[in-house]
């Protein structure tokens, strides 16, 4: 099993800036991060750009985030921010293809929306989206990730929409910190580890830092036991971040990713 980093690991900094870095530190898996234009996915120029640099440093893609909030109004009730939202996948989804990715990751339904007729007509809404992302998903040979969140009521949509769409190219993107905000972790990876297509692993004290492993209050251990049941042909990805982390200078951040995700292989 490889290890992997996300291109967003620093704030702002762009993919060519990220990718030569990412390489520099050992890591020969990197994951998009929801920023095209930083990521390198915005359009055709930059993909081209993002190819060769891939290329260069011998760098794979494990999966590609769709845009981060632009495709998140997949659940409006609004018609044309969801079709933007689907647009927004599509992107993705494109990227992912041309790009020898595998997985696209989307979040789901917005934090806050009390039970009631508003809400089951989002949830509707947001089913006819992830209809829409996986037909295309499968269209282009890519897979559809659905994020778990920091809120029961947003991981019941997830549940949901698992159990409603058991085909291949749709499944669980694991979030370790979205989780842990919750006060648990690996119950998700626990229930529907067998439909995991993709992790984002970070850590936190409680609130979503993304910290590296280690940095925070996860049972890392825990964590490893629940990956040992699982036959997850994937990478292990790090959605750490710098920007609050003990490790401020890139090289250094990037050099203590490294060992730390090692110490998470099952």
């Amino acid at each position: 099993m490889e290890v992997g980093i996300c291109t967003s690991f620093a704030p702002e900094m762009s993919f060519e800036q990220a990718i030569p870095l990412i390489a520099e530190a050992g890591f020969t898996v990197t994951s998009l991060g929801g920023v095209p234009e930083l990521a390198g996915y915005d359009g055709p120029e930059n993909r081209r750009k993002l190819e060769k640099l891939l290329r260069q440093y011998h760098l794979s893609i494990d999966s590609v985030h769709a845009p981060f909030p632009d495709a998140d109004r997949l659940f409006s009730l609004d018609e044309s921010e969801r079709q933007h939202s689907l647009d927004c996948g599509r992107l993705a989804l494109d990227a992912a293809a041309e790009l020898d990715g595998k997985v696209v990751v989307i979040h789901l339904i917005p934090y806050g929306i009390p039970p009631g007729e508003k809400r089951q007509q989002m949830i509707e809404q947001g089913r006819r989206s992830v209809a829409t992302l996986a037909d295309y998903a499968a269209s282009r040979n890519v897979k559809l990730a659905l994020e778990n969140g920091q809120r029961l009521d947003y991981d019941q949509v997830l549940f949901q929409l698992l159990e409603e769409f058991q085909v291949p190219q749709v499944g669980l993107c694991y979030d370790s910190g979205h989780e842990n905000v919750q006060g648990n972790c690996f119950q998700i990876l626990e229930r529907y580890g067998q439909r995991l297509l993709a992790l984002h692993l970070h850590d936190n004290l409680g609130s979503d830092t993304h910290l590296l492993p280690f940095e925070g209050n996860i049972d890392w251990e825990a964590f490893r036991r629940a990956m040992q049941k699982l036959d997850y042909p994937g990478t292990l990805i790090l959605e750490s971040s710098q920007r609050s982390s003990a490790f401020q200078q890139s090289r250094e951040f990037l050099r203590e990713a490294k060992k730390r995700v090692e110490k998470l292989l099952p």
